[in-house]
């Protein structure tokens, strides 16, 4: 995805910038965003970057939407009700630990009678 500049000529990221991208920002999906980043550009000529300014720009830009959540496209492949690992917080990684537990399981199972394991309903 080319993105114009405030000179008129047009700025293109190497595929190694591009995967550099991916990997700082792994809740991003960097191609829509550089497409979101054309759209806005394009819209806001007066606004355009320079050549030594746009991977700046573009860095900016990436940071603030990995901050906001990320790319809704990104997170599409995930199921819904699950989490990330990169989206657990301590107190999930806490939890996490104790749900393999038999003690937990008998604790679930005599409170509510039932509990899930792996996935599957356990019942009294």
């Amino acid at each position: 995805m080319a993105l114009p500049l405030n000179d008129g000529s047009m700025w293109e990221p190497t595929e190694e910038q591009i995967q550099n991208w991916t990997a700082i920002y792994p809740a991003i999906d960097v191609i829509q965003e550089l497409n979101a980043m054309w759209g806005w550009l394009d819209a806001n000529p007066t606004r355009r970057k320079t050549k030594r300014g746009i991977t700046r720009f573009v860095n900016s830009w990436l940071a603030r939407a990995q901050d906001k959540g990320g790319s809704p496209l990104a997170r599409k492949d995930v199921p819904h009700g699950t989490i990330k690992t990169r989206d657990m917080t301590s107190l999930d990684d806490l939890t996490h630990n104790f749900l393999g537990d038999q003690a937990m399981t008998d604790y679930f199972l005599e409170k509510f009678g039932q509990c899930f394991v792996n996935g599957e309903r356990i019942t009294r």
